[in-house]
């Protein structure tokens, strides 16, 4: 498996055709061999059967000609007639064919005197062809075994027919001295394969015609094996029962060969052949060698045509791997696309990567879209809770002011119930002191409306901040799903999703908690009104006690007291509303730290999609707004000067109202 991974496209496919065509091609090769080596023996065997036949009875009837030829000349009365064999001389001179194929064509008489058509004078009694023919009259015709010629030095045979005169007596005989040249021309035109070659042996297996001249007439079949032809001895005495056969025999130089032969019709001779084992292999060889080179030619072409095709499939898929791979780890260039040059698998893979590339792009333009949108809101939110800290931190101040003055008032009546001589001076300055008392109310009653009132706001945009980043979080679901669905090449991109969709929960969370805290607010804003309204009854009510001191100084002691208690309320009130106010303060300094980590985030989160070449219009930076100058706390313990009430209630709030 290690070297399969480390393997090219391309060399894999050729592997996968070459591989199995090799062992085709071997189990071919295999197959073939086995079949020849079966048929091509047998077929070989009976082809040079059929040779060896075909010149034996080529030989056969060569000779019958002659034999025929011959017999037809016996015939002849003048031959039967008695006197001296000379007399035949002129006749025989006339009948010899000439040529070099019978040597001598001659006439004897019953005494064996012989004369030939050239005139030589000879004593053939002695000679077994003559006794047969003449003496003892056992034969009519006679076929002798060849000899070497005395006059040529080759092999030679006698053909002899008997002559009978008119009272059928043998008077001689008429005969020829064939050459077995002719024979040698014949059996050298056996050839069944390189090595082969034919001979004939005489009626006692003696080599007659043969390529070797050395072994004719001197190599006798039967006594072969002493001369180095081991295993011929049989088949020699095999030959001489005139039957056909086979067999195997080892030359002296050590080749193995097979033998065939078959008797020649009409004589008791014997024409074979002699070949080779490896000429039964040799057909097998070639045809393997050439299987091998077609095999070859084949496998080499189909390779070079499935290399080409191959490297025309690879370069669409190396394409589209280069173009993953540059999004994946170069700068995520989602605006590349893939050129369509086909309408099959390959260009299918490219209209498909260009559609998941263009699907990616517009899904992270809108998360950038969104991104931007976030990182816009939370700026705004952290900007706007900047400046409700400080209009909190204000209302504090006024609220120790408010608290500072409720003290001077408690000192004022204190006075009034000690010095009733004071009464009616103390009375105008608690009915001063009430006056601007009810103007601070009013004006209190105005700005914890107006906090009220951006508690509201803030609440909205904190919806809407939820709701952004609902949004957001479903946008990161969906392009986590196309990166599950894209499987490997969609990691990247899933975990960019993952970190989105984070960004988005924890947006969500902190919004939900500063909808939250500003819920708080709002309900402990709504109390402190209801608190300031009354605590503005109150102040009326001594306005109006105030008024009637003058006219009602008797009831200067009661009114004292009345007016005691109602400033402990008010001092109460007063403290609750700071202790209030103090932790509407510490909310709205929590909100702020989490606006600004909420815009952390979605500055990290647009970041991030800067990464991506996405393409399209970009939107535009966003200019940082100039946070609102935090107005300074009063100092603890030393209350700041209580502005005037007139100022206070007429006072415009285009900041609140801008926010």
């Amino acid at each position: 498996m290690n070297i399969l991974s480390r393997l090219t496209l391309t060399q894999k496919l050729l592997a996968a055709l070459g591989i199995p065509l090799v062992l085709a091609f071997l189990a071919l090769g295999w197959i073939v061999n086995n079949q020849l080596n079966n048929a091509i023996p047998p077929l070989m065997e009976n082809t040079s059967l059929r040779q060896v036949e075909g010149r034996a009875a080529e030989i056969g009837r060569w000779i019958e000609g002659y034999r025929t030829w011959l017999a037809g000349l016996a015939q002849d009365e003048r031959l039967a007639e008695p006197g001296n064999v000379r007399q035949h001389l002129d006749w025989l001179a006339k009948r010899h064919p000439g040529g070099d194929t019978i040597e001598s064509l001659y006439v004897s008489d019953a005494r064996g005197n012989v004369i030939t058509h050239a005139g030589a004078r000879a004593d053939i009694s002695e000679r077994d062809y003559f006794q047969a023919l003449v003496e003892e009259g056992s034969v009519d015709r006679l076929l002798g075994d060849p000899v070497l010629s005395l006059i040529s030095g080759q092999p030679t045979a006698v053909i002899a027919e008997a002559i009978r005169d008119d009272n059928g007596k043998r008077v001689g005989l008429l005969g020829i001295t064939l050459s077995m040249a002719a024979v040698s021309e014949i059996t050298s035109a056996i050839d069944v394969g390189e090595g082969s070659y034919g001979w004939m042996a005489d009626s006692h297996g003696t080599l007659v015609a043969h390529p070797d001249e050395e072994a004719r007439m001197a190599l006798n079949l039967t006594e072969a094996d002493q001369a180095g032809y081991r295993g011929m001895n049989e088949l020699g005495r095999q030959m001489l029962t005139g039957q056909a056969g086979q067999g195997q025999a080892t030359l002296p130089n050590g080749s193995a060969n097979q033998i065939l032969w078959h008797p020649i019709p009409g004589t008791p001779w014997t024409v074979g052949v002699t070949m080779p084992t490896e000429i039964f292999t040799a057909i097998t060889t070639d045809l393997l060698t050439a299987l091998l080179i077609a095999a070859v030619l084949t496998l080499a072409a189909l390779l070079l045509i499935m290399g080409f095709s191959a490297r025309q499939t690879v370069v669409p898929i190396r394409h589209t791997a280069n173009a993953m791979a540059d999004i994946a780890k170069g700068k995520g260039d989602l605006t590349r696309r893939l050129d369509v040059v086909s309408r099959d698998e390959l260009g299918e893979l490219a209209i498909q990567f260009n559609a998941f590339v263009e699907r990616m792009q517009r899904t992270l333009q809108e998360v950038r879209g969104s991104a931007h949108t976030v990182l816009a809101g939370a700026s705004d939110m952290a900007d706007s809770t900047r400046e409700l800290s400080s209009r909190t931190e204000q209302a504090a101040a006024n609220l120790q002011e408010t608290s500072a003055s409720m003290e001077e008032i408690h000192s004022t009546v204190s006075h009034t119930a000690q010095a009733a001589e004071q009464a009616s001076s103390l009375a105008t300055n608690a009915a001063d002191a009430a006056e601007r008392g009810r103007g601070a109310m009013e004006q209190m009653e105005t700005k914890m409306k107006a906090i009220s009132d951006s508690a509201g706001k803030i609440s909205e945009i904190i919806g809407l901040i939820d709701a952004i980043a609902f949004q957001t979080n479903i946008l990161a679901l969906n392009a986590s799903v196309e990166a599950a669905r894209a499987g490997e090449q969609g990691r990247g991109f899933a975990v960019v999703a993952g970190e989105v969709r984070t960004l988005a929960s924890r947006s969500a969370e902190a919004a939900h908690d500063i909808r939250n805290l500003i819920d708080a607010s709002v309900k402990h804003t709504r109390e402190g009104d209801t608190l300031v309204k009354e605590v503005a009854q109150r102040m009326r009510e001594i306005g109006e006690s105030v008024t009637q001191v003058t006219d009602v100084i008797g009831e200067i002691t009661a009114g004292t007291r009345e007016q005691t208690a109602g400033i402990e309320q008010v001092n109460t009130a007063v403290a609750e509303m700071d202790t209030m106010t103090q932790q509407n303060a510490t909310m709205v300094h929590q909100s702020a730290s989490l606006a600004g980590a909420m815009r952390d985030n979605a500055a990290r989160l647009d970041g991030l999609m800067k990464e991506f070449v996405l393409g399209g219009p970009t939107p535009g930076e966003r200019a940082p707004r100039q946070p609102t100058a935090t107005l300074p706390a009063p100092a603890a313990g030393r209350p700041a000067a209580r502005p005037a009430p007139q100022r206070l209630a007429h006072q415009p709030e285009p900041e609140w109202e801008a926010f």
